[in-house]
């Protein structure tokens, strides 16, 4: 595919190690691979041993273990989704393991390292909310009344941020020079548009009543991109980030992530980090 998508192998040159061992030593060449805007999926080849039911030799086959695909964002903490995808992998061997089908470990073949560019669409200005996200009626889209005005938006972040302050009843996703003007009261000094993940925390900094958290969003999935470590602040905004481009604010987290865990209709309260939901704001803060 002319490049688009690569695969590296890293082969297991001792047969000692156990899969724990083994990913932990090859994390560093590994990670080599892990270039911000790329998809990232690893797969652990390992050799599997069970006792032949007829005449109780050993039978040794390779077997996959995959992890789910990660994408690799200039803000991603790199070590954070080594652990997590070296747990996933893990869990998978036990999971396979305690099947009942007999296979234990035997050795590690290699590490196949699958990785494709992560393009976004082209950077553009305002982006409709896709049919899913829309119908959920938790978010709201900034987006300028007039048509002429529509390519100037290029601070959709600043004008969230704006917007979770100044809340209005009608058509909150409005922007108006209102809006604009209390826009620029937020101080923004040293910081360039479009928004980048990396650049909130000075902006946390330099605002010190607001906290800023953003979820990411692909087929159909939610998840965690950046998870403020400013807490207790008067201000707490959470924001989606379509196509690693515009920012949307979250105006209700709890319809916003009710359909990742039952279909219950009360309000539930969530952990940002890992997406579990709680009853009691009590619960959610033992967590």
């Amino acid at each position: 595919m002319k490049g688009f998508v690569e695969e590296h192998t890293i082969k297991a040159t001792n047969r000692t190690f156990d899969p724990k061992t083994f990913l932990l030593a090859v994390k560093q060449k590994a990670l080599e691979n892990f270039q911000s805007q790329t998809k990232v999926r690893l797969v652990l080849k390992a050799r599997m041993e069970k006792l032949s039911p007829t005449d109780g030799s050993s039978i040794v086959e390779i077997r996959n273990f995959q992890s789910k695909t990660a994408i690799v964002l200039e803000s991603t903490n790199l070590d954070e989704l080594w652990t997590e995808i070296v747990e996933q992998i893990l869990e998978n061997i036990s999971v396979f393991q305690m099947s009942g089908s007999g296979w234990a470990f035997h050795s590690i073949v290699g590490l196949e390292i699958h990785t494709v560019k992560y393009k976004p669409l082209r950077r553009g200005t305002y982006i409709p909310l896709p049919k899913f996200l829309a119908s959920k009626k938790a978010l709201i889209n900034m987006k300028f009344k007039s048509e002429k005005r529509r390519n100037d938006d290029v601070q959709c972040f600043k004008l969230c941020i704006a917007r979770a302050l100044n809340p209005v009843k009608d058509h909150p996703e409005r922007i108006t020079r209102q809006l604009e003007k209390q826009a620029e009261t937020l101080n923004f000094d040293g910081i360039s548009f479009r928004m980048k993940l990396k650049d909130i925390k000075k902006f946390e900094q330099q605002n010190p009543q607001i906290s800023v958290n953003v979820l990411g969003y692909e087929d159909k999935k939610i998840f965690p991109l950046r998870i403020s470590e400013m807490a207790e602040r008067e201000h707490d905004v959470n924001l989606l980030l379509l196509e690693d481009k515009h920012f949307v604010r979250i105006n209700d987290l709890s319809r916003f992530l009710s359909h990742q865990m039952s279909n219950h209709k009360e309000k539930r309260f969530f952990c940002l980090r890992c997406l579990n939901s709680f009853t009691k704001k009590e619960v959610l803060d033992k967590h």
